[in-house]
């Protein structure tokens, strides 16, 4: 029996793949796991959808899975959970498994949901350079930002450098709203017992004056606005810019640290906590519930056998046995037991790269983190202890009538020239007008506020 497997990413398993070989082996099938990057992916699933040829195991967005789930052509999991899905229930936590539902409906299968990666990442070598210390404050964030624009941090005599870089997704300025007592522009979370969102927020404005504040002076990458999310953090590994927003995989695994050191040798990159402000402890938004979704068509049920089959797999690599395969490989190959703790060999790093693509429902952050990257753990450790500000973006689905990327575009473009200085922030509660009225999002932001309470968020 043939398998197809969907999920949206741009990598894809090697032609020597040696998880589906395994895979294949342990349930008799024929496993397809099929990659596509970027926005083609739910371009293509609904396509094969209206086609009457879905995939037989798909990962889907929550506001598809409302769609596809209301139009009938997903299969509702809700009676195979306590049978034939057991391994997986057992896997996951009730919570994670709540992910999943749409109208108290299992409609989806929810993965474990995992560690927290990202954070600050600034220049040590150009602190020590310049005689300054790791920011605490957004106010020393400001002076740091400002000495490594106008004081030559990298000593080659040129003007030739900035504070910070991000991207046009704002990531050079994530770590900033929580020290206003913002949970993030658009983010939903809890503040004095209510749900809020955070362009409605007095907090969201405040910090925007400080952004707008760095902008203006000059200390942040004029091209944000247009980077894209690799450009960003390309120029800071050149020498462009000091601090920066990312993942502390893509700073500290071997083949990124040769990559910057390769163009400035003399870099030092360290992580650094999100900086306090007015409002405090500064704090990261974080979605805890920010899960991979599988679904499976409704077709489907026609074709029990095939059927049973999409079960076992995703009881397979929810099982003991099934879930140490996707994570670390092949016993005696890439890694060995000295009793249950999995120690790798030198194959893992070699080939396992690919392996998360199986790791359908999850994994063990804890564990496999600790296991897989070792060197790694202060980094891991650091990024994932972090203060955070709990949102609930995941539990969200949109109002069918919302026009989400007309308001999206919006969105973009205004907060764009509020940063810059190009828009007054004194026009801020016309552009939220704007928004709430014109494009929807009043009505956008009480559908959330139910489905979150729903959710059993109390407010």
């Amino acid at each position: 029996i043939t398998l197809t497997v969907h999920r949206p990413t741009e990598e894809s398993p090697p032609d020597n793949d040696i998880l589906k070989r395994e895979i294949d082996k342990a349930l008799g099938i024929d496993l397809r796991l099929v990659t596509t990057g970027g926005t083609e992916y739910e371009t293509q699933l609904s396509a094969s959808l209206a086609a009457g040829d879905p995939p037989d195991l798909f990962s889907i967005s929550r506001p598809m899975l409302r769609k596809l789930a209301s139009q009938g052509l997903l299969l509702d999991l809700t009676e195979y959970m306590d049978n034939e899905l057991t391994t997986y229930t057992q896997f996951v936590s009730p919570e994670t498994r709540t992910r999943g539902k749409i109208d108290g409906r299992d409609y989806a299968l929810a993965s474990k949901s995992g560690y927290f990666y990202p954070a600050y990442w600034i220049r040590k070598d150009w602190l020590d350079n310049l005689g300054l210390e790791v920011p605490r404050t957004v106010d020393e964030l400001f002076e740091v930002a400002r000495a490594f624009t106008k004081d030559d941090p990298d000593g080659n005599g040129k003007n030739d450098t900035y504070g910070l870089t991000g991207d046009r997704g704002f990531s050079a300025f994530m770590p900033l709203w929580g020290a206003f007592g913002s949970g993030g522009p658009g983010n939903f979370y809890l503040k004095d017992g209510e749900i809020v969102n955070g362009y409605v927020d007095p907090a969201t404005k405040d910090a925007l004056a400080f952004i707008q504040k760095l902008n203006k002076q000059g200390v942040v990458d004029p091209d944000w606005v247009t980077n894209e999310f690799m450009t960003a953090h390309e120029r800071a590994w050149q020498g462009r810019a000091g601090i920066l927003y990312f993942s502390w995989s893509e700073m500290t695994k071997p083949e990124f640290v040769d990559q910057y050191k390769k163009a400035n040798p003399e870099a030092e990159w360290i992580q650094m906590a999100p900086p306090s402000g007015p409002a405090g402890e500064g704090a990261l938004p974080r979605d805890r519930g920010a899960v991979t979704l599988w679904a499976i068509p409704r077709a489907l049920e026609k074709d029990e056998a095939k059927l049973q089959k999409v079960f076992d797999l995703i009881n397979f690599v929810s099982s003991q046995e099934g879930n140490r395969l996707v994570m670390y490989g092949l016993e005696g190959r890439h890694y060995t037991l000295d009793g249950q703790r999995v120690v790798p060999t030198d194959k893992l790093a070699e080939e396992g790269n690919y392996f998360w693509l199986y790791q359908l429902t999850g994994r063990d952050d804890e564990d496999y983190l600790a296991t897989k990257f070792a060197a790694q753990q202060e980094y891991i450790d650091f990024a994932n202890n972090q203060p955070f500000i709990e949102i609930y973006n995941s539990l969200v689905t949109p109002p069918e009538d919302y026009n989400a990327g007309d308001a999206s575009r919006f969105i973009e473009e205004q907060f764009a020239r509020f940063v810059s200085g190009a828009r007054p922030l004194s026009e801020y509660d016309e552009f939220l007008d704007t928004l709430l009225n014109k494009f929807g999002y009043a009505d956008y932001i009480e559908s959330a506020k139910e489905q979150i309470r729903a959710a059993g968020i109390q407010q």
